[in-house]
């Protein structure tokens, strides 16, 4: 009966979208243990106030309930229920429930890595000081879901930590925590894309000898060992080994600023081969892949990434792996923008769990927004197989018929301006 309830909530939220609907089926009995009406009262007063203000600040929550008592008041009720480690998990399993169904065998699950910044906070519980007060955070982990080629994504879990809290051994311990609790929630499901941008290559390896996790990552920089030819070594160092067969050319738009003074498409030629390796530990098989790019502007760079595919003997099988890892990060820019426009940053609590539930209340709304009211747009493709349009700069001549096709395009925005 409570699963039913649960399904036909979820069915009207398909139909018509609303943050009521989303609120009900969130607190419903069939996603976890059921919650009483102070629970359920207060869970959906923050996520309307979170909503609403486009905060975490627990005052401009409060103002946004418009409660018919004094902003203090408001206020101090809000703070004392979110000191519940109980809610915090709860609403955590629920948001991985509503989500599990949605992935499939290949689906990403994309892994990326942040702190959370309190300038000069000095009275926080267990916040990290290494550096200086100026510098104080915590860590915190994305999991989020995306099948490649489509413009949605779905935030499946995030976890905060510090390595002050008791108990802490390392963040890539934190990582993989947060990792078995997604494969717990869709029964294995999917494969993991590690953001290298965010997450040390050190820290992939607890994930060499997991075989419950399928992974990809690159490692730039000195990272895990592997097996090849009974002899230990590392990817870097495999590069120089692989035969680069299959070969396309991308385009990637690069920012403002990163590489030239203003936007510009960089035209790469890319080729790519794999080699079979294994777990030193384990014998578990694994894939180191070689990617090779070159432009006009820059000479060829090898970069080595390390998978545990293992078939990747086409150019479907491998390429196709390669174009959903490249993709991952329009997904990751994308979640980033929403998530700031919220000012996480800008939190008012002083103990270590009510922010563990501040930041799942902040999730769910996420979650909504990205996957339910579908208001996020993943903008450009970083990288693509086509040019991109629009007036930047380009390393690589235009052919003439998209000279034409970008004049035209121009022309008619000029005019509608007008």
């Amino acid at each position: 009966m409570e699963n039913r309830t649960a399904e036909r909530v979820l069915a009207q939220i398909r139909k018509q979208p609303s943050l009521e609907q989303f609120m009900e089926l969130l607190c419903s009995p069939g996603l976890g243990p059921r919650m009483g009406k102070v629970e359920q009262k207060f869970v959906c007063n923050m996520l309307r106030g979170i909503y609403e203000k486009r905060s975490l600040n627990l005052t401009e929550i409060a103002k946004g309930l418009n409660e018919q008592i004094s902003l203090h008041a408001t206020h101090k009720r809000l703070s004392r229920n979110l000191d519940d480690p109980q809610l915090t998990q709860n609403l955590e399993n629920r948001l991985l429930k509503l989500a599990a169904t949605a992935v499939g065998p290949d689906t990403r699950l994309i892994v990326h890595v942040y702190d959370l910044n309190k300038k000069y906070a000095k009275k926080m519980e267990f916040m990290d000081r290494l550096e200086s007060d100026s510098a104080a955070s915590y860590r915190v982990c994305e999991i989020l879901a995306s099948d490649e080629g489509t413009d949605h994504y779905i935030p499946l879990i995030t976890r905060v930590w510090s390595n002050q809290v008791p108990g802490f051994q390392s963040d890539a311990d934190e990582i993989k925590k947060a990792a078995h609790q997604v494969m717990a929630a869709t029964e294995n499901r999917g494969l993991f894309y590690f953001d290298d941008a965010s997450v040390d290559a050190i820290q992939l390896v607890p994930f060499l000898e997991d075989e419950d996790i399928d992974f990809i990552s690159m490692t730039r920089n000195i990272g895990p060992t592997v097996l090849w030819r009974n002899e230990i070594t590392t990817p870097q160092m495999l590069v120089e080994q692989v035969e680069t067969r299959y070969a396309k050319t991308m385009f990637k738009l690069v920012p403002e600023g990163l590489l030239f003074p203003s936007p510009t498409d960089m035209g790469l030629f890319m080729h790519a081969g794999s080699l079979p390796v294994k777990s030193p530990v384990t014998q578990r098989p694994l894939s180191v892949i070689a990617l090779r790019t070159k432009s006009n502007f820059d000479n060829e760079t090898a970069t080595p990434l390390l998978t545990s595919r293992t078939n990747l003997r086409s150019r479907k099988a491998l390429m196709g792996l390669l174009d959903s890892f490249l993709s991952m990060q329009d997904v990751i820019a994308a979640h980033r923008t929403l998530r700031e426009s919220f000012d996480p940053e800008n939190f008012r609590v002083l103990t270590y769990g009510r922010l563990q539930l501040l930041i799942t209340l902040l999730q769910a709304v996420l979650k909504y927004e990205a996957a339910l009211a579908c208001t996020v747009s993943l903008g450009d493709h970083l990288f693509a197989a086509k040019p991109h349009t629009g007036e930047i700069e380009r390393t690589y001549l235009l052919p003439e018929h998209l000279q034409n096709t970008q004049s035209a395009s121009l022309s008619q925005d000029a005019r509608a301006a007008s």
